[in-house]
């Protein structure tokens, strides 16, 4: 990826890189909601009227390949069709839910050989810890997200949760990572979650 990204579209070329060119054109084709054929027509379009030694990738699939490297991965985690279950650590073998024993895979079709086991439903999760450390891997990210350990204001002024009571708490009890200028905090939103199966009350958490 970094020899594309000091790669010259084509020689001479000295403003669009190998990668500048690939992540400009998904760009393009997801704000304007471009089809997986279009894309290729342009590509090949592009290719065939440029330099001749030019690095411009053949379709989609290879445009892709390109930027694979800038992404962040996602987990996928088969889970039960209701809800009940996650297929993860002790019970990732399983082949039914064990609360509603629903069948963790769609019913194979008879007429297709060697055909694979497809989940019924599949939940894809975002690691947490890739991306904050994306966060301070770039230096304008990496100063905001310590914007609130070197920007202390005097008491009495609120312009920040770190100017609030709860977080002097907190770092009253955790002195010792309150004193780490890169700590984080997390919080937590859910939409329409009852832990507590309080499901007639008005509102959830």
């Amino acid at each position: 990826m970094l020899n594309s990204a000091q790669q010259p579209l084509w020689p001479g070329c000295e403003n669009t890189s190998e990668l500048s060119a690939a992540i400009t054109m998904l760009s393009l084709k997801s704000k304007h909601n471009m089809s997986q054929a279009c894309f290729n027509d342009v590509m090949k379009f592009m290719k065939e009227s440029s330099h001749p030694k030019n690095v411009i990738p053949f379709n989609f699939r290879e445009t892709k390949k390109l930027v694979v490297g800038l992404g962040l991965s996602s987990k996928k985690i088969d889970c039960c069709i209701n809800g009940c279950l996650l297929y993860y650590k002790d019970d990732s073998t399983l082949k039914e839910c064990k609360f509603c024993e629903e069948p963790r895979y769609k019913a194979r079709n008879a007429h297709k050989k060697n055909s694979k086991d497809v989940p019924q439903k599949r939940l894809h999760y975002l690691p947490l810890i890739p991306r904050l450390q994306r966060l301070y891997a770039s230096v304008k990210t990496a100063e905001h997200m310590r914007w609130h350990y070197e920007n202390r204001r005097e008491e009495g002024v609120l312009c920040h949760p770190s100017d609030g009571k709860a977080w002097k708490h907190f770092d009253h009890l955790y002195p010792e990572f309150a004193n780490e200028p890169r700590n984080v905090r997390l919080g937590l939103c859910a939409d329409g979650f009852t832990p507590f199966n309080q499901l007639g009350t008005q509102y959830s958490c």
